[in-house]
C-alpha cells in the first residue's frame, strides 16, 4: 500500500494564497525547531504532509517562477531535494529513485510511514506494544497477501471467480426496484441515484463514479473477505468511502478529532462501525478455523487464503481483535479505494473520447462472447424492455496480455488521475546521488518521492491535459516473428503503484480486474452524457440542435483524493445496452 498520499489542499485556494504557502514554509522551520516533540516511534509528521503538498504545487509538472526559486532558495539542499528541516525531504523528479527505494529495510524503511497511517487514521491504538507486534509481524502479514495478489498465476485465477460477466451483465436492471435504494436488485445500483427513462429503449439515468465504483468494489471485497461479510454488512460501501473521502484527509494533516466538522463526525462514525464489522470477521475467521461455533452461522467458506494466513499470523504473536481490524480496514481500503476510482476514470475517459469505444471494442472482441437475446415486454413491473444480453465467456489472461491499447487507456489514465508517492524513513546516514551531486541524508529523517510531479509536465508528456493514450504505445519486433512488430503498452516514467520494496502489493491483481471490469462493460453497454447535467454540453436539451446529436461529454474538474482524484461531483449518464448488439438481426 504504497500509494496512499494525496495532495489534500484545493489546488485553487493554494493558488489564491500562494505567497501564504511561502511565509508557511518559513514557519515549518521555526516550528520544527521550538515545537516539535520527540518522536520515539518514528511517526511521519503532520505538517511534512502539507509540506510534500506544498511542494508538489510549487515546484511539480515543470512549474518554474518566483515561488519555485524562492522555495529554492530557502531549501536545506539542492538539487531535485526540495525540504526545509532535517525531518523531511521531497525528492521531485530524483533520477535513480528506485534503486534508491529498493534497499534493505535496515537501511531505507517503510514501517515507519505505514505504522503512522495505521495509528493516524486506520485506527490502531499508537503504543510500544502495537509498534513491536507490527515490527515483528510486518513479513509475516504481507506475504499471504503478496501470494494472492501479486502472484500472476494466482491474481489470474482470482480474477476467474470474480463473477465479472455475470456482475456487468446486470449493471442496470432496467426495472422500478432499481431506483429504488431499499429494493434494488443489484448492490452498486443504491447508491447511483438510478431514474428510468421512458421510452422505447430500454435506459436509465445514473451517478457514473458511483455505479462503478460500487460495482467493482463488489466483485472484488468477496474474493478476499468472502460474500457473506459484505452481504451481511449492509452499510459497508456508504461507510467505507465515507471514511476514504471525509476522514483519512483530515487525519492526515492532523485535523484533531474532537473537531466540530460535520465530515469529522460522520467519518469516525463510519471508521468505528467499519472496525466494528472487521473485529467480528476476525473473530468468525477464529471460530471458524479452531472448528467451534460461527457466530450467525456465518458461510466462512469462500473467505480468502490472504484473510486466514494474515488472521494466522495474527494469532501467533499475539494481536488483539481491535489490532486486527485497524490492520485489515487498512487492507480492505487499499484493495478499494484506488482500483475502484482508477475504473471509473478509465471508463469515463474511453466512452467522452471520440471514436475510441468502436476502437477498443474491436481490439477486445476476439476475448469476450456475448450471447444476444431479444428483448421482451415483461419489464420486471416496469413498462421497459429488458435488455438480456450476456457475456457468457472471458479470457482475462488475453485482455491483460494481447490488448494493448485498452492497457494504454489505463496508462493514460492513471497519468491524469493518479497520485502515487512513496515514503521511507532513513534508518542510516546515506549518500543520494543527483546527477553531479551528491547529498547526504542523516539517519531520522524521512524522504518522499511524489511519482506524480512529471504526469502533467509538458516536457514530459506534450499536450498534458488532453486523454491521449498512444503515448505509450511502442512498435516492438517480435522474437522469432520475420521481422515482425506488434503494438505494445509500456508505462515508460509512469509509477502508478511506487516503487521499491514497499510497491503495491495488489498491483497485479488490480491491474487485471480494472482491465477486466472495463472491458465487460464496454462489450455490453453505451454510455452518454445526461442532457443539462454539469458534464453535459447541451444546455439542457436531450440533443444538440445542431447536430442533432446527443450531449457532448465535458468532464467536471478534479479535486484531489487519497491516491486517486476525485470529480468535483458525480458525473450523471445514461446507459443504455449497447446499440450495435441490440440491432443486430
Amino acid at each position: 500500500m504504497d500509494d496512499w498520499y494525496a495532495a489534500l489542499v484545493s489546488p485553487r485556494l493554494v493558488l489564491q494564497t500562494l505567497a501564504a504557502g511561502v511565509v508557511i514554509a518559513f514557519l515549518i522551520r521555526l516550528l520544527f525547531s521550538l515545537f516539535t516533540p520527540s518522536n520515539p516511534r518514528k511517526k511521519f509528521p503532520v505538517w511534512a504532509t502539507i509540506e510534500l503538498a506544498l511542494t508538489i504545487l510549487i515546484v511539480g509538472n515543470g512549474a518554474s517562477g518566483f515561488p519555485r526559486r524562492l522555495y529554492s532558495a530557502v531549501r536545506r539542499y539542492g538539487g531535485s531535494l526540495f525540504g526545509l528541516t532535517s525531518r523531511h525531504q521531497v525528492l521531485v523528479d530524483l533520477g535513480g529513485v528506485e534503486r534508491l527505494f529498493s534497499q534493505p529495510h535496515h537501511i531505507i524503511n517503510p514501517e515507519p510511514a505505514q505504522y503512522t497511517i495505521a495509528t493516524r487514521v486506520f485506527g490502531g491504538q499508537d503504543s510500544p506494544d502495537l509498534k513491536a507486534k507490527l515490527e515483528a509481524t510486518f513479513k509475516d502479514v504481507l506475504a499471504p497477501v503478496e501470494r494472492l495478489f501479486l502472484n500472476e498465476a494466482a491474481a489470474a485465477a482470482l480474477i476467474e471467480r470474480a463473477g465479472i460477466p455475470e456482475a456487468v451483465s446486470s449493471l442496470v436492471t432496467f426495472s422500478s426496484s432499481g431506483a429504488n435504494p431499499k429494493k434494488s436488485a443489484q448492490r452498486w445500483e443504491r447508491s447511483a441515484s438510478i431514474r428510468l427513462i421512458p421510452g422505447e429503449q430500454p435506459a436509465v439515468e445514473a451517478n457514473f463514479q458511483s455505479l462503478i465504483r460500487d460495482l467493482g468494489a463488489c466483485t472484488a471485497i468477496p474474493l478476499l473477505y468472502g460474500h457473506d461479510f459484505l452481504n451481511r454488512y449492509d452499510s459497508l460501501l456508504d461507510d467505507l468511502w465515507r471514511f476514504d473521502n471525509d476522514l483519512f484527509p483530515l487525519l492526515m494533516i492532523g485535523v484533531p478529532t474532537w473537531a466540530p466538522f460535520r465530515m469529522m463526525r460522520e467519518g469516525l462514525a463510519a471508521r468505528s462501525r467499519l472496525l466494528t464489522e472487521m473485529e467480528a470477521l476476525q473473530r468468525r475467521i477464529d471460530q471458524n478455523e479452531s472448528g467451534g461455533i460461527v457466530d450467525f452461522g456465518a458461510d466462512m467458506s469462500d473467505v480468502s487464503s490472504a484473510a486466514l494466513g494474515r488472521a494466522a499470523a495474527y494469532r501467533a504473536h499475539g494481536w488483539t481483535l481491535p489490532q486486527r481490524a485497524a490492520g485489515e480496514l487498512a487492507i480492505l481500503w487499499g484493495q478499494n479505494a484506488n482500483t475502484q476510482a482508477m475504473l471509473f476514470w478509465l471508463l469515463t475517459y474511453v466512452y467522452s473520447t471520440p471514436g475510441l469505444v468502436d476502437d477498443l471494442r474491436e481490439e477486445i472482441k476476439p476475448y469476450i462472447t456475448i450471447t444476444i437475446t431479444e428483448p421482451d415486454d415483461r419489464g420486471n413491473g416496469s413498462n421497459h424492455r429488458n435488455n438480456k444480453n450476456k457475456i457468457t465467456a472471458m479470457d482475462h489472461a488475453a485482455l491483460a496480455r494481447n490488448c494493448p491499447r485498452l492497457k494504454a487507456c489505463l496508462f493514460e489514465s492513471y497519468r491524469l488521475a493518479n497520485e502515487a508517492t512513496s515514503i521511507r524513513y532513513v534508518e542510516k546516514d546515506i549518500t543520494v546521488p543527483d546527477d553531479s551531486k551528491h547529498h547526504h541524508v542523516k539517519a531520522g529523517t524521512f524522504i518522499s518521492a511524489p511519482h506524480s510531479v512529471t504526469q502533467r509536465d509538458p516536457s514530459v508528456y506534450p499536450d498534458p491535459n488532453r486523454f491521449v493514450p498512444d503515448r505509450f504505445l511502442e512498435e516492438v519486433e517480435v522474437v522469432d516473428g520475420d521481422g515482425k512488430k506488434k503494438l505494445v503498452a509500456k508505462y515508460g516514467k509512469l509509477k502508478p503503484w511506487g516503487v521499491g520494496t514497499a510497491m503495491c502489493k495488489g498491483r497485479t491483481f488490480a491491474e487485471r480486474e480494472i482491465l477486466s471490469v472495463a472491458a465487460a462493460v464496454l462489450s455490453l453497454w453505451d454510455v452518454s452524457p445526461a442532457p443539462g447535467s454539469s458534464n453535459s454540453k447541451g444546455e439542457g436539451e436531450s440533443r444538440d440542435r445542431e447536430t442533432n446529436r446527443p450531449p457532448r461529454w465535458e468532464l467536471p474538474p478534479m479535486v484531489p483524493g487519497t491516491g486517486v482524484k476525485r470529480p468535483v461531483k458525480d458525473i450523471r449518464v445514461i446507459i443504455t445496452g449497447r446499440h450495435s448488439l441490440l440491432s443486430r438481426p
